[in-house]
């Protein structure tokens, strides 16, 4: 690769790693110059196999799959007629760039990688700090790498390292969490030799837990809570006459030592149950390292190069090689394996889940299973891309903005679908079908307009209130920290009565409906609406420093809010969960496989009719306009981001002439593979 320094390694002006990340994007200059080296190795290997790349899409088709593609959401009307209607011989280059830079790229980066790392907003406490940190290390331009290692080398309680997030996802399951960490990173699904020998590729049983030992100090446990319980036992130690008592007891030495001790665990019992409520998430948010931690081999091994219940020191797959390592430097040796530039995977792995998100499928296919024997169609291409992402220092957005700026993002879809982990040669990109967000994202223009700066600021403001609760408590005196235990559990005590209450009367509601006795029925609805109210007082009261169990539970977006301001996963019966969207339960799995369900949600879903009814901007601006061709050509503008040709003008202009058939239309384009499928 000596060949490509001139193009790419000095012409980038990139910060050194470890520096913050930078404020600025690359020259326009040096990104145009490798996306044409993709190109012109691309086009190299194709002529090597026979074929010639397609042809370069019109604008129209351009515009939409451009806006789509880098903002997540089709473009407005507006946006539309403006890009056709701009003369300017680099105007394709221009709107890549405008749209790179757009909080609309931020939302479509937050989807893709929220969705990569299993990110969940309201699990326990720590999932919202997470939720906010990706996000702002996305729109700040933090890089791949330097993310990455802060999640695998991430320790103590999220509100001071939100980063913990990526463990604490996975609490108490060490090993599970190792496997995905190989499938996400480095590309590779080693979860078998889990349990026995991958059947199907090199690694072993041991391999795995020469791998998990890195991690064998991992504690999901709270120093943070246990500090605050010693401080109070401390305090309750110098004032406790049983402590007295035992300093001044005339026996041996020993029996004072063996009576303060008894004296100390009884107090630390009192302590712990009177804190328990305070602290009692505290754990679930709270990773620590436990130097003396181990991984030993599971108690029914049976390969011969170990035994049993063996304590297993760390070793790497594969890469540079890691000698020892101090016990509590484990983790962040791990993470720096996996981020070196030198590992053989983590940037291949990178750029290939990149390039696939961009051109509908992997160099490399599947994406998380390479092994020795993984093929592509363009070994080069791969190998400069590998290259390019160094040269960028990772960072994922300067990356992005090669693979939009080269001209196979610009050619016709290919006529030939790529099979599922198969070498698929890139003549253009794959056809693919609206991701499940973007869907929404879509539906959400057509009824509300550019939405893109609609920003959910309660998720922020609801985990800066949580951290204020947190690190209040982390400061308190051992007086006010039992003080804000009593308080705690009088909280608990509250919700449980709560719920109870609550239950009996909604038991009672059921019993009074099918007695058929309206009054008592309303009756019972009011005294269950006053239960509510006035526990929702004395909640706000006694929680004002108490912290909440679930903080994004209550960080709803509104309605004109793009998908990534939801906390996330969607409900099951949501239309972004309908069409595909993932559960975050494992890497990736979102999909864009069919449903009948889907056809119904398009045609009477609450979110699909708000983007074609009258209140719609859609049809807002369709009745300020006269002219049923005019009106014609802004639905056309609004659906499919093009001007309709004289067929389609011959077919729907006496649609377009009805104001009540127009709507019709609409609902039709509306469920159209057109409107789908991005071409």
């Amino acid at each position: 690769m000596k060949h490509l320094l001139p193009l790419l390694l000095l012409s980038l002006a990139v910060a050194p790693l470890g520096a913050a990340p930078q404020s600025k994007p690359l020259p326009l200059e040096s990104i145009l110059k490798a996306a044409a080296k993709i190109d012109a190795l691309l086009e190299e290997e194709l002529a090597a196999k026979g074929l010639e790349p397609l042809p370069i899409v019109a604008d129209d088709v351009f515009v939409r799959r451009a806006y789509v593609a880098i903002a997540g959401r089709i473009p407005t009307a507006q946006e539309a007629a403006r890009f056709l209607e701009n003369g300017s011989a680099d105007k394709r280059q221009r709107l890549i760039e405008e749209l790179v830079a757009s909080p609309g790229y931020d939302s479509a980066a937050f989807n893709y990688f929220a969705d990569l790392l299993r990110l969940q907003t309201n699990h326990e406490q720590y999932g919202l700090g997470w939720h906010v940190w990706l996000r702002k290390s996305l729109n700040q331009d933090k890089p791949w790498d330097r993310m990455v290692n802060e999640m695998l080398s991430a320790e103590g309680h999220s509100v001071n390292n939100p980063a913990a997030g990526y463990y604490l996802r996975d609490r108490n399951m060490l090993l599970d969490n190792v496997s995905n960490t190989v499938q996400v990173f480095l590309g590779h699904q080693i979860g078998c030799a889990q349990c026995h020998d991958h059947p199907f590729d090199k690694w072993t049983q041991m391999e795995y837990y020469e791998l998990a030992a890195f991690s064998g100090g991992l504690s999901w446990r709270s120093q943070e809570s246990r500090d605050a319980v010693n401080s109070v036992v401390n305090h309750m130690k110098a004032s406790h006459p049983g402590m007295n008592a035992a300093a001044k007891d005339r026996s041996s030495p020993k029996a004072r030592q063996r009576a303060r001790q008894k004296q100390t665990a009884v107090l630390a019992r009192k302590a712990s149950g009177s804190l328990r409520n305070l602290f009692r998430d505290f754990s679930k948010n709270e990773i620590s390292e436990f130097p003396k931690g181990v991984v030993k081999l599971p108690d029914d091994y049976q390969y011969e190069d170990g035994d049993p219940g063996e304590v297993i020191p760390p070793a790497t797959l594969f890469g540079p090689k890691i000698g020892d390592v101090a016990p509590e430097e484990r983790r962040r040796a791990f993470a720096d394996w996996v981020t070196s530039p030198e590992n053989p995977y983590f940037t291949k792995v990178i750029a290939n889940r990149l390039w696939d998100r961009t051109f509908g499928h992997g160099l490399v296919d599947p994406l998380d299973d390479w092994s020795g024997n993984s093929k592509t169609a363009h070994p080069k291409v791969l190998e400069y891309l590998e290259f390019a992402m160094k040269a960028v220092k990772y960072r994922t957005r300067d990356f992005d903005r090669i693979l939009f700026h080269s001209r196979l993002f610009q050619r016709e879809v290919s006529p030939k679908e790529a099979t599922p982990g198969t070498e698929y040669a890139f003549v253009g990109p794959q056809l693919r079908r609206l991701k499940a967000e973007e869907l929404y994202d879509s539906l959400t223009v057509l009824a509300f307009g550019n939405t893109d700066d609609n920003i959910n600021t309660t998720l922020e403001e609801k985990w800066n209130e949580h951290r204020k609760k947190i690190l209040n408590i982390l400061d308190y005196s051992p007086k006010e920290l039992i003080a804000a235990g009593e308080l705690a559990t009088k909280a608990e005590k509250e919700r449980r009565d709560f719920q109870d209450k609550s239950r009996n009367l909604r038991f009672a509601i059921q019993k009074a409906s099918k007695a058929g006795n309206s009054k008592e029925v309303a009756k019972l609805r009011r005294e269950e609406t006053a239960l509510r109210s006035a526990y929702r007082d004395r909640r706000e009261t006694m929680m004002s420093s108490v912290p909440d169990r679930y903080t994004g539970r209550n960080a709803k977006a509104r309605i004109n809010m793009r998908a990534s301001e939801h906390p996330t996963p969607f409900r099951g019966d949501h239309l972004v969960r309908q069409f595909g969207g993932s559960d975050r339960n494992i890497p990736e799995s979102a999909h864009t496989s069919a449903s009948v369900p889907q056809a119904l949600t398009l045609l009477n879903g609450q979110i699909a009719n708000s983007a074609e009814n009258r209140k719609s901007k859609v049809f807002e601006a369709l009745s300020e306009i006269t002219s049923a061709e005019s009106r014609l050509d802004y639905l056309f503008l609004a659906f499919f981001a093009s001007k309709p040709t004289e067929a389609e003008k011959e077919q729907f202009l006496p649609l377009a002439s009805n104001r009540e058939d127009i709507f019709t239309l609409a609902r039709a384009m509306l469920t159209s593979n057109r409107f789908l499928f991005v071409q």
